[in-house]
Order: structure tokens, then C-alpha cells, then sequence
């Protein structure tokens, strides 16, 4: 009689020791997925050179890339007001750990071709970053047109 209460008191006990760590698994709070990141660029050329003529022009395909998961779309583009750069507007996956922006300022080349970029260190818990790139042209002997872009200015919020 008594290992037959005793193995009921230990298989009740273990149930309910179930129950809790079920329930409680069940019920433990999740921490909170973080925030996307949203850019705010400027790009604007520093030189443009079209056929062989030199004038101020807007940039030409503007991009935002990303790491490590990319950009993951294309930005809104709109023309800055009284000058001939383009803010880009673009929301970036979380965990975004950086971003930069190229563009073409060169054209009708047998070769135009983006160079390099810049890129802004995003810091953890940043929801917002406000940068801008200015870009130049130059010729790359023997004749091809490379753009490359520098970061300007970097703010986060």
C-alpha cells in the first residue's frame, strides 16, 4: 500500500512539474524583433562628364546597397530642390550593419562603369540614418569612365 500511494504521489508530482514547464515555455515572454532601418540619402555629383562635354547633371542609376542582407528593393528617388542631387529613400532589413550609395555621373562613353563607395557603419538600435555621398568621375586609362562616391556627412537617430 504504501509504494502504490508513493508511485502516485511521484507520477502526480512529475505531471505537474510538466504542466509548468510547458505552460511556462508557453507563456515566457518574446523579446521584441528589432527595428528596420530607414535611409535617408543624398548623392550628387561632384563632375559629370557626357560625351565628352562637362556640365552639373543629376546622378545617374542611383543605389543603396546593404550588408549583410542587401537592400532588399529599390529606393523612392525625388530631385533635391535647387540642386542637381537626388535623395533616396529606401527601409532597410533589420540587423542592417551598414549601407553605402553609388551612382554614375559619366555617359556615352565606350565604358562608363561605377568605382567604389563609401560605406556608414550603422550602430545597434538605430532606427534612422541621415548620410550623404557626393560622387566624381575621372578616366581610367586607357579611356574608360569609373564614378566613385564619398561619404559626406553621417547622422543617426
Amino acid at each position: 500500500m504504501f509504494t502504490v500511494n508513493s508511485a502516485r504521489r511521484v507520477l502526480a508530482l512529475g505531471a505537474t512539474l510538466v504542466t509548468t514547464g510547458v505552460l511556462s515555455a508557453a507563456l515566457a515572454p518574446t523579446p521584441a524583433a528589432a527595428a528596420a532601418v530607414t535611409v535617408q540619402a543624398t548623392v550628387d555629383c561632384g563632375n559629370f562628364n557626357s560625351y565628352g562635354d562637362t556640365w552639373d547633371s543629376f546622378p545617374i542609376d542611383p543605389s543603396i546597397s546593404a550588408s549583410p542582407y542587401g537592400a532588399g528593393g529599390t529606393p523612392s528617388i525625388v530631385s533635391v530642390p535647387i540642386t542637381n542631387a537626388l535623395r533616396l529613400t529606401q527601409t532597410l532589413p533589420s540587423g542592417t550593419t551598414s549601407v553605402s550609395v553609388s551612382a554614375m555621373c559619366s555617359r556615352g562613353h565606350v565604358y562608363d562603369f561605377f568605382g567604389s563607395a563609401d560605406s556608414v557603419t550603422i550602430p545597434a538600435g538605430v532606427t534612422t540614418v541621415t548620410a550623404a555621398w557626393k560622387c566624381y568621375t575621372a578616366p581610367v586609362n586607357p579611356g574608360p569612365w569609373r564614378t566613385d562616391c564619398y561619404l559626406q556627412s553621417a547622422s543617426y537617430s
